[in-house]
């Protein structure tokens, strides 16, 4: 995939979480509540993109 392409998918999934973080806010929800909502999805993001591993090193030609 892209860099730019990831770039704008992580984009438009920070802002969709700052959204429903924002509207579960305004909705009453409790901070403790967010908080385990947030680690748990961000959790859930890294494993589906992959972040598991140490960062390679540029391949030398």
């Amino acid at each position: 995939m892209p860099q730019r392409t990831k770039r704008i998918q992580d984009l438009v999934v920070f802002l969709a979480v700052l959204g429903v973080g924002t509207l579960l806010v305004l909705r009453g929800v409790p901070a403790e509540s967010l908080a385990t909502i947030a680690v748990a999805v961000s959790g859930l993001y890294a494993a589906w993109r992959g972040h598991g591993g140490p960062p390679q090193p540029p391949a030398s030609r």
